[in-house]
């Protein structure tokens, strides 16, 4: 799990800008084109992950693995 906020605020960019919201947008034209979602409605989501990097922002994420059987 990783948890940002302003008490770690080099995990801000660290994490949350360079990683993590870096990583979605390198998806758009792939996403956009799957037909997920609009490109509007991708440039929303991206501006509201940026906006959880503000000062007063949270940013909170856990990671899990699947495993699944095929009987």
């Amino acid at each position: 799990m990783v948890y940002v906020d302003a008490s770690k605020p080099a995990l801000f960019d660290g994490f949350t800008r360079n990683t993590f919201t870096a990583m979605i947008e390198g998806v758009r034209a792939s996403a956009i084109e799957a037909g997920l979602l609009s490109p509007g409605d991708f440039d929303r989501g991206i501006a509201d992950l940026y906006r959880t990097a503000d000062a007063d922002g949270v940013f909170c994420y856990t990671f899990f693995k699947a495993v699944a059987v095929n009987p």
